[in-house]
């Protein structure tokens, strides 16, 4: 038993923690789809990179109040380490080991344009086999 009682008025954690849940519910933005020209110049991304990305979290230590830099008598900041080692294994499984499925339904239409001999071709149809895509997660 302590020397002061405790004041069952201050026993808040619970409702605190209900409010700070509904917010990030409440408050979660929804990306928006992206349109095709937007998956199409997702060739030109330069990609995930653990070091840039470690960099930029380290650099919002401040914002949480966490030190950055060596510690006292030179020791090593064990969060700058964490954070690199988890970034450098969260970019290594994303890298090596995500798997993204794309499927084109059978059935697409297809619309080509040639030349022949006999004059210009046009021709309607329809693919009966699944090909490649390009895919980006988000």
């Amino acid at each position: 038993m302590g020397f002061i009682e405790i004041d069952p008025k201050l026993q808040q954690s619970e409702a605190v923690a209900d409010f700070f849940s509904s917010l990030i519910q409440n408050e979660r933005s929804v990306l928006p789809k992206l349109n095709l020209f937007k998956i199409l110049a997702g060739r030109i991304r330069p990609g995930l990179d653990a070091d840039a990305i470690s960099t930029s979290i380290i650099s919002r230590f401040k914002e949480a109040g966490i030190p950055t830099g060596p510690l006292g008598e030179g020791t090593p900041n064990a969060m700058e380490e964490l954070v690199k080692i988890i970034m450098e294994e969260l970019v290594d499984a994303i890298q090596n080991e995500m798997r993204i499925d794309v499927a084109v339904d059978q059935g697409m239409q297809v619309i080509s344009q040639g030349a022949s001999a006999a004059g210009p071709v046009v021709s309607q149809g329809q693919n009966p086999l699944p090909h490649s895509a390009i895919g980006i997660p988000r």
